[in-house]
Order: C-alpha cells, then structure tokens, then sequence
C-alpha cells in the first residue's frame, strides 16, 4: 500500500518550504528536527524526493498530518490514498506510544525489583562498614541500571519501532509544545525522575530516624 502511495504523489506540489518558513526555520533547522540531510529537504521542496520516510519525517518535525504538505492532489484517487496515509500515520503513532509506556513501565519495574534484591545484600555485605560506603554501592548500581535502562529505551526501542511503525520514524515527543494526553505518556519520558526522588525521601526518612 504505501508503494502505492508513494507512487501517487509523485509530481504532486509541496508545502514543506511554506510551512517551513510560516514557523521562521530554515532548512537546516528543518534537517535537524526530522533527522535528514539539508539536501534531501532541498530535493523535497523542489518536488523531487518522495520517499515515505522522508515525508513521515517531514511531518512529524512540523507537526503536520501528512496530507498537509501537498499543496494540491491532481485526482481524487490519489487523494484518497494520501489521506489513508495520514490516518495510518496517527493509528501507527497511538500503537508506538503505547508501547512505549508499557515496556517504560515493565523496566521501571525491573529496577525496582534489582535494587530491592541487592540493596538487601548490599546492607549486609557493608554492615561492618561504614554507612556511607553502602549508600555509594547501592547509588552506583542505581546509575547503572538507569544508564542501560535509558540506552535500551533510547536507542534500541527506538530502533525496534522504527522498522515495526515507519510512518513515526524521526518523532520527538520532547519537542512537541502540546499538552500530554495523559499521564502515562508523560512518565513515558520523565520515568527516570522516581529514582532520584525515591533516594532523597529515602535518605531524608533515615536522616530524622537517626537524629
């Protein structure tokens, strides 16, 4: 289907360069956001690069549907085509949102339960030690189990929904100015602030029992 597609909308006109400069960017600024070169955003505005994942790119660096860069669709058909492109663009991103928060909250869970485990054991193997030799161990292992966490769910999940979702390749949730649709989809992003938070209650209760 989104063969077909691309084959429709060749000869097309585009509105990237108008939408593009109604926002004050230039085209390298467009090239950063939707993670392409200046020169393929030259050959779109020029109307001669119609790829799919640089027309999803597009649109989702300017936070447009899809069917909003065309300038005008010569026949109804390809029309059609066009506009089942941006609906499928939508379903494609509510199923990546999705997943991400679940698997987020799946390794969040993870974490918890590893630094619940070895923090008992940590306590035991620092007992004759110095107290703050257990805390520095426990926050060691806490940064490294956030540093993968954040590798997985940076790079290789994103990676992974690339490839499963194409239409939503080159998104950054981060960069929209839009409210969040809910809160699972803001703790989708800022999940790693409960570490740090969770520790300083900690330390802070453990602070006033000792005093």
């Amino acid at each position: 289907m989104f063969k077909k597609i691309v084959y429709y909308i060749f000869m097309n006109k585009y509105r990237v360069a108008e939408l593009r400069k109604k926002r004050g960017w230039t085209q390298e600024v467009l090239a950063e956001k939707a993670n392409i070169t200046v020169r393929t955003v030259q050959r779109i505005e020029n109307g001669t690069d119609v790829s799919l994942d640089t027309l999803a790119s597009i649109s989702n660096a300017l936070l447009v549907p899809v069917s909003e860069l065309f300038e005008s669709i010569e026949e109804e058909a390809k029309e059609v085509e066009i506009m089942d492109m941006s609906k499928e663009q939508l379903i494609q991103l509510k199923y990546r949102q999705t997943i991400t928060v679940s698997i987020t909250l799946l390794v969040i869970a993870a974490i918890l339960l590893v630094m619940s485990i070895l923090g008992v054991e940590i306590n035991e193997l620092a007992s004759g030690y110095n107290t703050t030799l257990s805390w520095l161990a426990w926050v060691s292992l806490l940064l490294l189990l956030i540093g993968l966490a954040n590798y997985y769910l940076g790079v290789k999940l994103n990676e992974m929904l690339d490839q499963k979702y194409p239409l939503t390749k080159g998104i950054k949730l981060k960069e929209k100015k839009e409210r969040f649709e809910n809160f699972w989809q803001f703790f989708s992003i800022y999940w790693w602030m409960i570490f740090p938070i969770f520790g300083f209650i900690t330390w802070f209760i453990s602070f006033f029992n000792n005093l």
